[in-house]
Parts: structure tokens; sequence; C-alpha cells
């Protein structure tokens, strides 16, 4: 039991580690292609990593009918849309910021899930919550200078908050699809979905081009990430590998500082702290 513990917490960091490239390698890219392309390439390989990796696991890539909608709504909000805001939103701000805004996500699915799924609110939450909203205000604002003046970041972080929403909604018929479908399988059909609208809207735009290898390694990059992800919920508690995965901004603040030249503020170095910390109640809510 403790080398399955000791794995998927191994699987939960690597999932962070992957996410944290991404960032980096998405803000590279985006100097020579269009947001939309980033994510599309994103999408095309991903399918192709994912989709071998269940058939080399040997699990069936059978679907029930019943699970066509899930798939559709997860594959366009979460496959299509999101990456598509979140690699936009990367061409006007930070790689740190984009990565410490996108963990805001857990906030998002607590409060849908009480909405949707009618899962209880504990203190845990509100006040986790209430840290995590304060931490946005310190992460985006990066100054005193600007707080002060109430200028709470940018439209890039804006729009990186947008595609942190729309993962989180995706977060209610993904969790669906756990009890009926095996996670390989709801990742690579997800990012099937999201390549069928991407191919011919590409090649409607003029824009389907591979110039890079960036592009076939971020593919990968997300892919991996997403199986990590899983693989990590088989041996551990959600709440567990929510945390581990916490290690996504630390990766993303050294790789941003080496490669792109950026670093954190002595604000978004507190703005991250209340942020692990309120996620860290919000993981902790069956223990009240």
């Amino acid at each position: 039991m403790a080398d399955q513990r000791v794995t998927g917490v191994l699987f939960g960091i690597l999932a962070g580690a992957m996410w944290s490239i991404e960032a980096v390698l998405g803000k590279i890219l985006l100097s020579s292609l269009s947001f939309m392309q980033i994510a599309a390439s994103e999408a095309f390989f991903a399918t192709i990593v994912s989709l071998v990796y269940a058939i080399l696991s040997g699990r069936s890539l059978k679907c029930k009918a019943s699970s066509l909608r899930d798939i559709l709504l997860v594959g366009l909000l979460g496959s299509v849309l999101a990456p598509t805001a979140y690699f936009l939103g990367l061409s006007w701000t930070l790689a740190v910021n984009a990565t410490l805004l996108a963990h805001l996500q857990p906030l998002f699915v607590s409060v849908l899930g009480f909405i949707f799924l009618n899962e209880k609110i504990w203190r845990n939450d509100i006040v986790g919550g209430l840290m995590i909203g304060f931490a946005a205000i310190l992460i985006t604002s990066r100054s005193i200078e600007s707080l002060a003046a109430l200028r709470f970041g940018n439209l890039g972080d804006v729009v990186v908050l947008l595609a942190t929403l729309c993962w989180a909604i995706v977060a209610i018929p993904g969790k669906r699809l756990t009890k009926v479908a095996d996670s390989a399988l709801i990742v690579g059909y997800r990012f099937l979905v999201a390549s069928a609208v991407f191919l011919p809207l590409l090649i409607v735009l003029n824009q389907l081009v591979i110039e890079s290898a960036y592009q076939m390694v971020l593919g990968v990059i997300a892919g991996l990430g997403y199986i990590f992800y899983y693989e990590g919920l088989k041996r551990v508690k959600a709440s567990q590998v929510a945390l581990t995965e916490l290690s996504s901004p630390f990766f993303t603040a050294i790789l941003a500082w080496f490669i792109l030249g950026e670093y954190l503020t002595i604000m978004q170095i507190i703005g991250a702290a209340l942020l692990f910390s309120g996620l860290i109640l919000l993981t902790q809510k069956e223990q009240e």
C-alpha cells in the first residue's frame, strides 16, 4: 500500500512538471505561431499519445453511447475552448501568471459542485476560497503600486481565468465519465474531439502547418500530463493528487526564470503561498 501511495504521489508530481513545461513551450511557440495553431498542435499530438497509451495498456477503445454527450462536452469545452483561451491569454501575460491562475480551478470546481452536484460547502471551502481569491488579486497585481491603484492584472490574466473556468466546468461531466470509462480513453477521446474541430478550422484559415518540433513535444507533454494525473488518481485520493500537482507553479517559476527571463515579485510569492494554503484547505473537506 505504501508503494502505491509513493507511486501515486510521483505521478502527481510528474503531471505538475508536464503542465509547467506546457506553459513555457506555449510561450516559446507564440513567437512564431498563433494561439489557435498551438492549441490545435497540442490536441493533435496529445490524441496520438493518449490513444497509443490506451492500446499498449490493453484497454478497450469502446465507449458507451450514453457517454457521448459528456465526451463531446469535455472535448469541446475542455480541449478546444479552454486551451484556445489559455494560449491566447498566455500571449498577453507571463507564463508564471498563467500557471498560478490556472490553479484557481479547484475553487471553481468546489462552487460548481455545490451548484450542480449538491455537494456540501464546508467551512474550509469558504476560508480557502477567500484565501484563493485574495491570492489571485496579489498574483495579478504584481506590485504594491498596482494594488493601490486597483490595477488587477491585464486582459491576458482575465482570458486565462476564462480558460480555468472552462476546465472547472468539465470536471462535472468528467466525473461522470470516470464511472463508466477508462481514464486513458477519456483523455484520448477528449483530444480526438478537439482535433476534429481544429483540423477543418485550420484548413479554412490556411494555418495548418507543422514548422517546429516543439509543436509535437507540446502535444506529447500535454497527453502525458493527463495520463500521469489519472494514473495518480488510481493509487491515491484525489485530494492528495491535487496537492502534488501544485508542484506545477514551482516548476514553471524555475523554467520561466531560466528560459524566458520571467520572475516572481515579492507580492506574487505571498500570493502563491496564500494560493497553496487555500487549496490545501479545499482538499481537506472530508476531514471535517
